[in-house]
């Protein structure tokens, strides 16, 4: 997979709270539980993303996350930004040492090729476009 297991899980949880209302604050053990997330590692996937600004989080009484609306013009690559640098994968798909300095393996250009792609398919989807689009998040 060309994503952490960290950056599926913030997907997965920004898009739980896209879809489930932006004004509607989320604890985390609820988040935890609608996406199959463990909880303590949640927390601090959500803690990050709302010290970036990606998310609102508020302490307290009521308190939790949310998408807000300021929030919705990111885009997954911002989210999945926040944990692994796409734009820096050199993993040759074989192991091979040099094979990304010097596009020795076979497999070297459709592998930068599907990266780029990626990358662009992931800027090109704000969180506004999956609140509008996407219905609620159900496992």
């Amino acid at each position: 997979m060309l994503i952490s297991q960290t950056a599926h899980y913030a997907l997965r949880a920004v898009y739980y709270l896209a879809t489930n209302g932006d004004d509607k604050w989320h604890l985390t053990k609820e988040v935890a539980k609608a996406t199959n997330i463990p909880a303590p590692y949640l927390a601090r996937i959500m803690s990050t993303l709302a010290k970036r600004g990606i998310l609102q989080s508020r302490t307290g009484m009521g308190g939790g996350f949310k998408v807000g609306k300021e929030s919705l013009k990111y885009d997954l690559y911002d989210i999945v930004s926040q944990f692994d640098n796409l734009e820096n994968i050199k993993d040759c798909v074989f192991g091979l040492n040099n094979c990304c300095e010097d596009g020795e393996c076979e497999l070297h250009k459709p592998w930068n090729d599907l990266k780029s792609q990626l990358i662009n398919l992931l800027k090109s989807v704000s969180l506004k476009d999956m609140q509008k689009s996407f219905k609620h998040f159900e496992l």
